[in-house]
């Protein structure tokens, strides 16, 4: 199709994340509003979506008429094939607060930053060659769940440390 009849738009939506990466800042993420992109007094934006053999609903709701009013909520298919609430391990239900929403799809799918990089590249994004080490290092951390391996390492690093100081003391003694 030609320019501006919504593809990219329409691929921007395709995702459980608050933001269109497309039009967001260089890293896909900042100084995005859906605000600036919704025209009816309520807009909505409906998404079913499967992860890890689970299927899941995104139902957001962006109200403009008066003051701005954001709704997202998080459903998850039952045993039965309706739509219940997500419940994370915590306990925490999704209760269509923006804060519960984004803490369970972050818990669902793993940090948008990582989702943006390796799974979802927008149209004219920094191509992952351009990423420092670093960059690169977190990112396969994230994608590998590497998380708990870098708090037992740190669990480590102190308890080495301990077993060097209490060494020096018998040394000295």
């Amino acid at each position: 199709g030609s320019n501006g009849r919504g593809k990219t738009t329409v691929m921007d939506n395709l995702h459980p994340y608050l933001v269109m990466p497309s039009r967001a800042g260089a890293d896909g993420l900042g100084a995005f509003s859906y605000y600036d992109h919704v025209y009816l007094p309520e807009s909505e934006k409906e998404l079913v979506w499967r992860h890890a053999g689970r299927f899941f609903k995104t139902h957001l709701v962006f109200r403009v008429n008066g003051r701005r009013k954001t709704e997202a909520f998080l459903f998850e298919r039952d045993a039965r094939g309706g739509w219940a609430p997500v419940r994370l391990p915590d306990g925490t239900v999704s209760d269509g607060k923006v804060e519960t929403y984004e803490c369970a799809v972050a818990q669902i799918l793993g940090p948008q930053e990582t989702f943006f990089t390796s799974v979802f590249s927008a149209q004219g994004k920094r191509p992952l060659s351009a990423f420092k080490n670093g960059e690169i290092k977190a990112l396969l951390g994230d994608l590998l769940g590497l998380e708990h391996v870098r708090e037992q390492g740190a669990k480590a690093a102190e308890v080495v440390k301990d077993l060097r100081a209490g060494l020096l003391l018998l040394r000295r003694e």
